[in-house]
């Protein structure tokens, strides 16, 4: 996996999520929790997508979260908690489209 999908015509830095795949992994989405501070690590594009997705750690802790905005509406949420190494495998499976 590259870890980069572009979208034609578009120039960004940011990362670009493929289409998910046919059988990908349904997370389970919740209400934001309250860590004290969160620390954002990776992102994908917030600027060309409708929904983004960033990899944070907090409390020992890692996470996905995911913003959809539109309509002038802005939804966040948080998969549930795993442990560094385990979060960062779901991670990988959502930049390449396995999970979302």
């Amino acid at each position: 996996m590259s870890g980069r999908y572009e979208t034609p015509g578009l120039s960004c830095p940011a990362l670009h999520l493929p289409p998910a795949q046919g059988g990908h992994r349904l997370l389970s989405w919740s209400s934001p929790r309250r860590f004290e501070r969160i620390r954002v690590v990776e992102w994908t594009c917030h600027e060309h997508r409708v929904t983004f997705y960033e990899f944070c750690e907090a409390g020992g802790l890692a996470f996905i979260r995911r913003t959809v905005a539109a309509k002038g509406k802005t939804v966040v949420a948080h998969s549930d908690a795993w442990r560094r190494i385990e979060a960062r495998s779901i991670w990988i499976d959502v930049l390449s489209g396995m999970a979302r």
